[in-house]
């Protein structure tokens, strides 16, 4: 496949891919492998076999066999209906369609389950989108709705390859980096969704879909040699090496560029990104170490008191379900269900070369499906244990690979580590100390989406505290630069022939879908604060107003006024006589600095506020809606909180942003320290004291 010559010739495919497959193995890498045979279809082969025998849960995800049964039932559908096309189908996504909220919560053990798949079935020849609704039991499409012209879902995996060879095989392309004096040969091509920037009105009408036309953008970066003339242990960065002024537009329903903009040159730095090992840590746990008190089965965790099931979804990435609590004897609700919903990346540089550059990462590229393997002493510790996912290739099944699925190894890592002092006091008397170390779970993936690499982690504590917390590194989107300054593009690098590269300012904002269950799904929101008191005789004393949230809607952090929020039970009291609650506490903030009507921060209301506050809605899934690669109206929160429902005593869905203003530095370059971002959800009137307590005293033993 394409994949393969294009790593050959140094080049790469997908939106910022860099890596080899050699390097690292990502959900992509697989995919784009995926028709080829090998030990990836043994492992296709394996998972069929034990599929049935390890659902344990109704919200276990699909296994390869239900993969294909979801295939053959849509492939049916299609044969068996003229008006339907027969060929070039492609399927974006393929995931559980989940059960009912009610079904799952009553759910138990030993009980049949409905298993259902939802499934994209994208035909690009003619430019439509259907969804389909599959019945995996009697094998039948039990829905099947055209969207509406102009819908795109994310792309997919074999379209990076159809841009990468379009653009490779174009004549323009090519004398564009001749012109340069670059081999295009040696150009890493670097395919994007394209943004909100609509194509110019003569081009528009030229061609058959007009702006309705399913589209990437593709820039392009120099690797300047093939990969293989890099030592292994100093491999190069082809996004150090921009080819500034330069982008490629490809109509992916014709398969043809349609337009390339290639308005100015400037020097590529000659800086490959790479370096020889000088600095040598000693390993801290020479052997592998134990994996702790985590218990595993099937997709079911149990550690200390918690309880939780994991899965990784093709879109959202680690979904963390029915979160439960031990407490005196009972098993309580915290949450029904967790995950990353949408990450939103504008660029801040007055450039009409970047001012499209507004990312979508989860709707527009289907995060989950660019997961990568997790490996020891990379990603996690050695005590890590490993989940793997098995996920859809986007051609469905072929000769080569029947099922139509690839399994991604290691996809999801949980292990435990030392938190430091969970709790400590020492007696004003005799000077003992009473003290514990803590340790906690964490629940971890990554996804690698081009120069950007995220990594989610979901902490959960002794005391009853889920720590969210996202790591952000990789390499900076960097631009050609000339020595005089430039307004939001700070120099970060600088080669032997004085050739600068800049990185341009930019902004990340995650929203995460927070579906809290406290002792139930009936709740309540209040928004607590800190207030002065006035008094003439107390200057300094304070108190917390609240303040009851009672219809949808959103709210901003005041860190002036420390303020957060609790979502409370309204069917359970604590022995104070208050209502058990959770609170979700700010941690690192961010706000957008564009203007509001700007069209992409228009589709990323979520950027604009921290809080959203929703009714339960099982169709209200992402913060920035279902499709918001190339929509041309704002969907997500914005429409879901138009009718301003009640929320007082109903099922709650809390929707949290948190963000990160990349003020770029020199020792961003060529590769980003992380950076890390987060919240915590913190019991708050759950129990009736530290839960921590019980916990045993390690240093009594030594």
């Amino acid at each position: 496949m394409l994949l393969f010559m294009a790593i050959a010739h140094g080049t790469g495919i997908g939106k910022r891919w860099s890596r080899s497959l050699a390097v690292s193995c990502s959900l992509l890498c697989l995919l784009a492998a995926g028709s080829l045979p090998g030990a990836a279809m043994a492992g296709n082969k394996a998972a069929a076999a034990v599929a049935t025998s390890r659902l344990r849960h109704p919200l276990d995800p699909l296994s390869a066999t239900e993969i294909q049964t979801a295939f053959g039932a849509i492939l049916s559908t299609f044969q068996a209906n003229r008006d339907l096309p027969k060929q070039a189908l492609r399927f974006p996504l393929v995931a559980l369609a989940e059960p009912a909220k009610t079904f799952v919560l009553a759910w138990k053990p030993g009980q049949p389950m409905p298993r259902f798949a939802e499934v994209q079935i994208l035909h690009n020849p003619s430019n439509r989108l259907w969804l389909a609704e599959v019945d995996l039991t009697t094998r039948r499409v039990i829905k099947l709705d055209l969207q509406p012209a102009g819908t795109q879902p994310a792309l997919s995996a074999t379209e990076y390859t159809d841009a990468d060879e379009v653009v490779r095989a174009d004549p323009g392309f090519r004398a564009a980096m001749r012109s340069r004096g670059l081999n295009p040969d040696l150009v890493y091509v670097d395919v994007w969704a394209p943004g909100d920037e609509p194509l110019p009105a003569s081009l528009s009408a030229a061609i058959p879909f007009g702006q309705n036309t399913r589209m990437v953008r593709c820039l392009a970066f120099y690797r300047g040699a093939p990969i293989k003339a890099f030592k292994p242990d100093q491999p190069q960065n082809p996004y150090v090496r921009p080819i500034e002024g330069f982008v490629v537009t490809v109509d992916l329903n014709r398969r043809k560029v349609i337009e390339i903009s290639d308005r100015f040159v400037r020097p590529v730095i000659a800086i490959t990104g790479n370096q020889a090992v000088d600095v040598r840590l000693t390993p801290t746990q020479p052997k592998p170490r134990p994996t702790g008190d985590i218990k595993l089965s099937g997709q079911l965790v149990r550690w200390h008191k918690w309880q939780f099931y994991v899965s990784l979804h093709p879109r959202e990435g680690l979904v963390i379900s029915d979160v439960r609590f031990q407490d005196g004897g009972k098993l309580r609700p915290v949450a029904y269900r967790l995950s990353l919903s949408e990450i939103y990346v504008p660029y801040g540089i007055a450039d009409p070369g970047w001012s499209w550059r507004n990312a979508f990462d989860v709707g527009e590229y289907n995060a989950g499906m660019l997961a990568q393997t997790l490996t020891v002493n990379r990603d996690v510790p050695s005590s890590a244990q490993f989940l793997d996912a098995v996920f859809p290739s986007d051609l469905g099944p072929s000769k080569e690979n029947p099922l139509g699925t690839v399994t991604l190894p290691a996809a999801i890592g949980l292990y435990e580590r030392d938190s430091g002092i969970l709790w400590s006091r020492t007696d004003p008397t005799s000077y003992d100390r009473d003290s514990r170390y803590g340790r906690e779970l964490v629940a971890t993936w990554n996804t690698w989406i081009g120069n950007y690499v995220y990594s989610f982690d979901w902490i959960f504590k002794l005391d009853g505290t889920i720590a969210v917390r996202t790591q952000l590194t990789g390499t900076t989107l960097n631009r050609g630069s000339l020595e005089q300054p430039e307004a939001s593009a700070p120099k970060v690098g600088k080669d032997k022939k004085g050739v600068f590269v800049a990185a341009p300012y930019h902004q990340h904002f995650l929203n995460f879908r927070l579906d809290l269950d406290v002792d139930g799904p009936i709740n309540h929101a209040m928004e607590m604060e800190v207030v002065p008191i006035h008094s003439k005789d107390f200057s300094h004393a304070f108190d917390t107003s609240s303040t009851h949230l009672m219809k949808e809607g959103f709210r901003d952090v005041d860190p002036y006024k420390a303020r957060h929020w609790h979502l409370e039970s309204s069917t359970s009291v604590n022995p104070l006589a208050k209502p058990t609650g959770y609170a979700i506490e700010p941690d690192e903030l961010a706000f957008p600095y564009g203007n509001p009507n700007d069209p992409a921060l228009k589709k990323a209301m979520f950027a604009q506020h921290q809080l959203w506050l929703t009714r339960y809605n099982p169709k209200e899934r992402y913060a920035a809606g279902d499709f918001p690669n190339q929509a041309k109206t704002s969907d997500g929160l914005a429409e879901y909180i138009k009718d301003g429902q009640s929320l007082h005593d109903q099922d709650l869905v809390a929707w949290y942003t948190i963000g990160f203003t990349h003020i770029s530095r020199p020792e961003d370059y060529p590769v980003m320290p992380t950076d890390s971002i987060g919240f915590r959800i913190v019991p708050r009137g759950f129990f009736a004291a530290n839960p921590a307590l019980g916990v045993a005293d390690l240093g009594a033993s030594r």
